[in-house]
């Protein structure tokens, strides 16, 4: 209500006793139309006045009677979901109809194709430049073995990795079982081109992203793997 009033206080018109003499305050009717009322006040208050300056200040007005409207927020489209989510909607985990391992056969077929041309092995490879391959390979696909695990249930454990995590290996065994192996105090055996590698779990305790953007050196004090 205080609003509406002040703007009926603002738009009203000039007192009688003002109107009334207006020749003696020197109120003039506008000689122009109202939509040229401001061009015709810059060139009479503003000498030696630029054309390009006069253009830029017809741009610029300011509203006094037209409130300020907020553009409306639009809420950004989530495209992914955060680890809670992941975990709720039970991401990561396979069915229980999944859990087949000859439906994984085709898989370690690709990685053995996978990890060939990747260590590309000839009689005169150098060892520590296939070592420095192999720690940063996607195991995803290979056909591993348990040597050694604190846990002796695990040993001689063999099937293919389906998931590496941070801290274990998710593996299908040929008996349909899905075993969740962790890699610290474990000791995997991995064959492939007439090679077997050794992978030590305590320095693979990392994710397979993290692993492939590590700069490993060579040779190292502790083992982490040996082919």
């Amino acid at each position: 209500m205080a609003e509406n009033k002040d703007q009926d206080l603002l738009y009203q018109p000039l007192p009688q006793y003002v109107s009334g003499e207006k020749e003696k305050l020197g109120l003039q009717e506008l000689s122009c139309p109202k939509d040229k009322f401001v061009e015709s006040f810059l060139d009479r208050q503003i000498q030696n006045f630029k054309p390009s300056e006069k253009k830029e200040l017809k741009k610029s007005y300011l509203l006094l009677d037209l409130p300020y409207r907020q553009k409306p927020t639009v809420a950004k489209k989530k495209t992914r979901l955060n680890s809670k989510e992941k975990k709720a909607k039970k991401v990561y985990d396979i069915p229980p109809e999944h859990q087949k391992y000859p439906l994984y056969i085709p898989l370690h077929n690709l990685w053995l194709q996978y990890i060939k041309d990747l260590l590309q092995v000839t009689p005169t490879s150098n060892l520590t430049m296939l070592q420095k391959k192999m720690l940063k390979a996607d195991l995803h696909g290979a056909l591993v073995t348990v040597c050694k695990s604190r846990c002796p249930s695990y040993v001689g454990l063999t099937g293919i990795i389906l998931q590496e995590r941070k801290h274990v290996f998710k593996i299908i065994t040929k008996d349909d079982k899905l075993k969740t192996v962790p890699k610290a105090n474990s000791v995997f055996s991995v064959e492939f081109e007439g090679l077997r590698a050794k992978i030590y779990g305590n320095h693979f305790c990392l994710r397979s992203a993290r692993r492939a953007n590590k700069k490993f050196k060579l040779p190292m004090t502790n083992q982490t793997i040996d082919l």
